[in-house]
């Protein structure tokens, strides 16, 4: 079956070189914020994307980005090969996700990932007041993210391809990490991108601007509606198909 149309695999869009990279994932969840704070990376690190996760468990859709038509789930880096962003804008089939982030975890391997760091939210009901980040990672990592700042979090559950990944990560031989922070899930809220990105600068050193987030609030928060709106409905629509194929 392999090269068959309907077999998950990473598409190359162009030759690059990746040098042992940190790995960022942002992905539908709580409030938007990973897709939002990767989106963000992604324009201030210039990131060009470089290939795309060819899938049927993938909505067959197009996302207007930059002027441009792209698949839904998008793979970028930088010139030195060092920073990659996954992204996808589309929910994933619930029965896909193993078979997804088993792929992605292969390719990973092949361009010896240092670690994999997926951005998620921490849902809450109005705008938060506690504003910080934590960390989910194993014994280790998390007494070095600690000394960089960011604290771990009691506990967690991390769902969809983001804890699909994670859970990869647990049976390879790649650290995976999380940074969760609380984010609105009934109102815009997009102090929780800006909280990520300085988190991501104190433990990468990236010293990714911030000022754009601090500024340009109202126009952030007309994205996030607008992603909000798009993901209640496709939300709906992937709760409607679970529910068929347990019944």
């Amino acid at each position: 079956m392999s090269g068959h149309l309907f077999d998950t695999k990473v598409v190359d869009l162009v030759k690059s070189t990746l040098n042992k990279p940190i790995i960022f994932g942002g992905f539908v969840g709580p409030g938007l914020v990973g897709l939002v704070t990767v989106g963000y990376m992604i324009e201030k690190l210039n990131l060009r994307e470089i290939a795309h996760v060819r899938s049927q468990h993938i909505p067959p859709v197009v996302v207007f980005v930059g002027a441009k038509l792209r698949h839904p789930f998008r793979i970028y880096s930088d010139d030195s090969g060092k920073i990659v962003a996954l992204t996808c804008e589309m929910p994933i089939d619930i029965e896909g996700l193993y078979e997804i982030s088993y792929t992605l975890l292969d390719w990973a391997e092949q361009v010896h990932a240092s670690e994999i760091v997926i951005l998620d939210g921490v849902p809450v009901n109005g705008i938060p007041e506690d504003r910080q980040a934590w960390s989910v990672a194993d014994e280790s990592r998390i007494a070095e993210l600690e000394k960089k700042g960011v604290s771990a979090i009691q506990s967690a559950m991390i769902s969809g391809i983001g804890g699909s990944i994670l859970n990869q990560c647990l049976s390879r031989r790649i650290s995976g990490v999380s940074l969760l922070t609380p984010v609105s899930v009934d109102l815009p809220d997009p102090g929780a991108p800006l909280v990520l990105v300085k988190a991501i600068n104190q433990i990468y050193n990236l010293n990714i601007g911030t000022a754009e987030l601090e500024e340009n609030v109202q126009r952030i928060n007309a994205r996030l509606n607008e992603l909000a709106q798009q993901y209640s409905k496709l939300s709906d629509q992937s709760a409607d198909k679970e529910k068929q194929l347990y019944s």
